[in-house]
């Protein structure tokens, strides 16, 4: 099973997500990795802007992210599109294409 951590990006420490509708989301984006072959997904959060959570699937961290109210507000039918966005971002970095994803 897929293995879901939130990250602060300051300092490296891991978070809990606490909003009591996220449950669902978190259960929804396991069911993805699992299905899709990521071991780990983390979700880092910069306190500058701490409404977006940058993704990272398995090694690679993504020029992507996820708003926060996908958690707080409990969007799980949403998820699986937004997960697939970031595995999208993931394939055109590794194709060299990132630099166009700004």
């Amino acid at each position: 099973m897929a293995d879901i951590t939130f990250r602060n990006e300051s300092d490296d420490t891991p978070f809990q997500m606490a909003h009591p509708k996220a449950a669902r989301v978190l259960d929804d984006i396991k069911v993805w990795a699992d299905k899709n072959g990521y071991d780990q997904v983390v979700f880092w959060r910069d306190t500058g802007d701490a409404q977006k959570f940058w993704v990272q699937l398995g090694d690679a961290r993504l020029n992507y992210w996820i708003h926060e109210s996908t958690f707080s507000e409990g969007q799980h039918e949403q998820v699986e599109a937004q997960m697939d966005y970031a595995r999208g971002a993931q394939r055109r970095s590794a194709a060299g294409f990132e630099k166009f994803d700004k």
